[in-house]
């Protein structure tokens, strides 16, 4: 801009932070179907391919697991909702931990295992995330609301 101009938004396009939560809670919902079956996927090939191979298949595991831990503990409103959402992810990763077997690859425990720490682990810190920030940007009470909670009540 010339003459040292500012910018400004306008007040139609500017959201609330709550809004811009909600609204990344549902891109989160959202995205978080595609990033499973992705992980599924990568992990009943045959093969592994070679760009990643030279990455220990612990830290993948718990990578994809905490990244999808993480996805579920930040799509979801209740924690306890988030909880079962965790667990659900836990028995994926040992149901595929399971179905490797029949795909050729090798089953592990301590696959499954890792796969469990990064789903706790990325579940746990979305909700440490989440949670604070829910109750900083909570909306006001609406005012008929606050009207009636100052009103007294008089009984006949």
């Amino acid at each position: 801009m010339q003459g040292g101009g500012t910018w400004s938004i306008s007040p139609r396009m500017a959201k609330s932070p709550r809004a811009l939560l909600h609204a990344a809670r549902l891109a989160d919902a959202l995205l978080f179907w595609p990033a499973l079956a992705f992980v599924v996927w990568g992990q009943l090939q045959p093969d592994v391919p070679e760009t990643i191979s030279a990455v220990d298949d612990k830290v993948l595991h718990f990578g994809a697991y905490f990244v999808l831990g993480a996805m579920a503990g930040g799509a979801v409103r209740r924690r306890d909702v988030a909880l079962w959402a965790g667990v659900g992810l836990i028995l994926i990763g040992a149901l595929v931990e399971l179905i490797q077997a029949y795909v050729g690859r090798e089953t592990s425990l301590l696959d499954g295992l890792t796969n469990t720490a990064g789903v706790i682990a990325g579940t746990a810190l979305a909700r440490l995330i989440i949670e604070p920030l829910r109750k900083r940007w909570a909306e006001p009470p609406k005012t008929a609301d606050l009207q009636a909670l100052r009103r007294p009540s008089v009984e006949l």
